[in-house]
């Protein structure tokens, strides 16, 4: 077979032009420092790679909003811890107001301390981070807490402690099924009764659950004495009397056993609800056709023109004495929440976003408390009743102070540690999250190293190798390839 010159042209430049093509991927490689630098250089592998770069582009990013959202967590914890003490400090100090031994003066000058107190816990609770507000939901950008500049003539409420509300419950029958419901109106953690003064002069106190009317006296001593004879809750022969509150006849309100012998034949109510729910809607109905008329829910519960016009009418309790009611009031300062209820979430797993899982913030409603008995203070709710006792306290009233300002100032903390703790959880379970993804990543980094990495002494001899094969092939084509006409005729 004879070879042409043309055929040993060819496979000498196929021969130089595959050493050359060889030693310019080492080449890449090595700059590269990846093996697979287009899909032609191994499809499976460069699939594989591109599965492997986007675990670790959304691990990456999963890894920083954990991160971001421990930082955010972290500054308001701190916050949080400064309002605690504070509320600390609230609470001792409102405990040695009331213990009697303070003089008008001392009172009134400690008010004045837990007032710029209070100003002290505004501050913190409108704590920035980044030019956020931690505290304001997801209207970061306006700030939280103000206070107002002249005083307020609020609605003044009774706080049950807890054998009080355990003996002014009444039993309801829901569906079917005789159920125990705390006595007044339960909010954020507090049972609470509206304030009221007679035509006699006395205070008396209404459970606005019932419209049943009670003297400051039972609810306050009395109620003992008949616990001691063996009853265990009220009726409405404890009552001096009932005011109507709805006038809506598709939901009555409970009624109390008629007297002690009726509770104990377990003639309990004549009112009976088909779910919870509809016994819940109570509260709701309450607000809107009875407090609602005499507070205004959108200023903190201050009383409304109607409600100060009960100074000289009254209300009149059906069954009672013949005495007529106005509502009790207090002038205060009070706080506006601005922000809103929403929640900030930093996703930090793959999947659908959960709020209580994802969510790295706190609202006002969450530290203190969404809303009182007014139907009002939303966001502000416990603050407003700390100012509530400041105010008492400025006026030197220490029985109040023993009662209900002792078991106010504590409620208020045991709001806040409620939203410490779930923030607390949430924290935990992020810091946990960052270590579980630095982990995955480690594994994602070995993955795409394993498919995409190269070993550096083993390409450097390869190249080296190669351009040697490339130099040896070109230094020697003077010898393989054919010499042409012109070399014989030279």
């Amino acid at each position: 077979m004879r070879v042409s010159s043309t055929m040993m042209l060819n496979n000498y430049m196929n021969a130089v032009n595959g050493n050359y093509e060889t030693q310019a991927k080492l080449v890449e490689e090595n700059s590269t420092q990846q093996r697979l630098n287009r899909p032609s250089d191994d499809p499976v592998g460069y699939a594989k790679y591109l599965s492997y770069t986007n675990d670790d582009v959304e691990n990456q990013q999963y890894i920083q909003n954990a991160k971001n959202g421990v930082s955010w967590m972290k500054a308001s914890d701190d916050a949080l811890t400064n309002i605690s003490n504070q509320f600390t400090t609230f609470i001792e100090q409102t405990n040695q107001a009331a213990n009697g031994t303070n003089n008008t003066s001392n009172n009134s000058a400690t008010a004045s301390q837990l007032l710029s107190l209070m100003q002290e816990t505004i501050s913190q609770g409108n704590t920035q981070l980044g030019g956020r507000y931690l505290f304001s939901g997801q209207m970061d950008k306006t700030e939280p807490f103000t206070i107002s500049t002249e005083k307020v003539e609020r609605g003044l409420t009774k706080t049950l402690d807890d054998n009080q509300a355990d003996f002014f419950s009444k039993t309801v029958n829901i569906n079917g099924m005789d159920t125990k419901e705390t006595g007044g109106t339960q909010v954020n953690g507090l049972n609470q009764m509206l304030s009221l003064k007679g035509s006699d002069g006395d205070d008396y106190y209404l459970d606005p659950s019932t419209g049943y009317i009670f003297t400051k006296d039972f609810v306050q001593n009395g109620y003992k004495d008949k616990l001691n004879s063996g009853q265990k809750s009220v009726t409405a022969a404890d009552a001096v009397g009932r005011i109507t509150l709805t006038n809506n006849a598709s939901t009555p309100l409970a009624d109390l056993p008629a007297d002690a012998d009726a509770l104990k034949a377990g003639n309990l109510n004549e009112s009976s609800y088909g779910t919870q729910k509809d016994y819940d809607n109570l509260s709701v109905n309450v607000r809107s056709d009875f407090i609602n008329k005499y507070f205004d829910k959108d200023n903190n519960g201050a009383i409304t023109a109607a409600g100060k016009a009960l100074t000289t009418s009254g209300l009149t309790a059906s069954g009672g004495t013949g005495v007529t009611f106005s509502f009790n009031t207090i002038h205060q300062y009070v706080v506006n929440y601005n922000g809103d209820d929403n929640k900030i979430s930093m996703v930090k797993l793959s999947g659908r976003t959960d709020q209580t899982r994802d969510s790295i913030n706190v609202t006002g409603s969450d530290v203190f408390g969404n809303s009182d008995i007014f139907g009002a203070s939303h966001g502000t709710a416990t603050l407003n009743d700390m100012l509530t006792v400041v105010a008492e306290m400025d006026g030197g009233n220490q029985n109040w102070l023993s009662s209900d300002g002792i078991t106010i100032a504590n409620n208020a903390k045991d709001v806040l540690q409620k939203s410490q703790t779930s923030l607390a959880s949430r924290n935990e379970a992020y810091s946990n999250a960052i270590d579980t993804m630095d982990s995955q990543n480690v594994v994602i980094k070995d993955n795409i190293n394993n498919v995409n990495g190269i070993n550096v002494p083993e390409i450097a001899t390869k190249l080296m190798t190669a351009q040697t094969i490339y130099n040896i092939s070109i230094s020697m084509g003077k010898n393989v390839i054919p010499k042409t006409i012109a070399d014989y005729l030279s």
